[in-house]
């Protein structure tokens, strides 16, 4: 009898260990509505600078202690002070090409920068005017032209000479 009390034990034991020791197995299932990958390629995009900035010759006058403002539209168009102030010249405001993708609007980012005394070192802030972004035409090899204007504060104390430095411009897909 112990025998047969062991062998039902062993069994038991057996089956018991099988039943643990199997997982369950449940079917593979996809999705409903699958994923689709997507990739947009580009052309890298080509920033040239094709006329540079001038704000032509500006005369100072009596400046007031707060300063005169000569500004110029991106169209060229120059602002000169609050009378303190006389602009002549041929002012100009920069200009660029941008190539790149076909129909793909393009972010415009243009900083301040100083404009250096090529006599004694002084400086002026330049203070970017730039659109915020531009769209490459159908075309895509001529690409499209933008312009950059900006203005600069003239103090009392700015003393003369030719003012000189980079206008910082870049652009990028958006």
């Amino acid at each position: 009898m112990n025998h047969l009390l062991r062998k039902a034990c062993l069994a038991a034991s057996v089956a018991s260990a099988s039943l643990i020791a199997v997982p369950a197995v449940a079917a593979p299932v996809g999705a409903a509505t699958p994923a689709t990958g997507r990739a947009k390629i580009v052309k890298p995009l080509v920033l040239t600078s094709t006329r540079n900035l001038d704000f032509g010759t500006i005369t100072l006058g009596t400046i007031a202690a707060a300063g005169e403002t000569v500004a110029m539209t991106q169209a060229g168009v120059v602002t000169c002070g609050s009378g303190g102030l006389t602009c002549s010249g041929t002012p100009a405001s920069a200009a660029y090409n941008v190539k790149g993708t076909n129909n793909q609007v393009v972010q415009v980012f243009a900083v301040a920068s100083a404009l250096t005394n090529a006599n004694d070192g002084s400086t002026l802030s330049f203070t970017p005017s730039a659109p915020a972004t531009v769209t490459m035409p159908n075309s895509g090899t001529a690409g499209v032209n933008f312009n950059v204007g900006g203005s600069i504060k003239i103090m009392p104390a700015t003393t003369d000479g030719v003012y000189s430095g980079n206008i910082n411009v870049t652009v990028d897909y958006q």
